[in-house]
């Protein structure tokens, strides 16, 4: 799902209303803080400029995690997946059983090792068993969490 690229300026930022698609997605708008890669989980923060991404790495604490369908440039408006299906997402090498939970632990995404909870640092339950794979089929759940450290 893309809106295209918009270059960011004072008089245009990110909406807060929720997209929906008709596979059941659920996307925010966000002005990119740098380049963004398609499938890569970044945060959607707010500051003075409305929602922007951010690195997990970025010391935050309440934030949605949300994944782009296509790559961005620093400034654009860009349209992140927060809720629903999203496959093949970028991830530190996990070996995860179907139903796990991950969560965001010091900037990294992490396998909880148990089903997901509902607990405050989950962003997503796993839709596919993998052995150190390094993308993950994710059922990613809207709302803001907790990162841990």
């Amino acid at each position: 799902m893309s809106i295209g690229a918009m270059e960011y300026t004072t008089s245009f930022l990110a909406s807060f209303v929720r997209r929906y698609d008709k596979n059941g997605g659920v996307w925010l708008e966000a002005v990119a803080h740098g380049s963004l890669t398609a499938k890569t989980p970044y945060k959607i923060i707010i500051n003075e400029n409305g929602q922007v991404t951010a690195a997990l790495a970025d010391d935050t604490n309440h934030y949605y995690v949300g994944v782009p369908a296509q790559d961005y440039s620093t400034g654009d408006l860009a349209l992140l997946q927060i809720g629903g299906i999203c496959e093949d997402v970028i991830t530190p090498s996990l070996s995860v059983a179907v139903g796990h939970a991950l969560s965001v632990d010091g900037g990294t995404i992490t396998d909880v090792g148990a089903d997901f909870s509902g607990a405050p640092s989950e962003f997503a339950a796993c839709r596919t068993e993998s052995t150190t794979s390094t993308t993950q089929d994710l059922m990613l759940i809207p709302e803001r969490i907790t990162g841990t450290t």
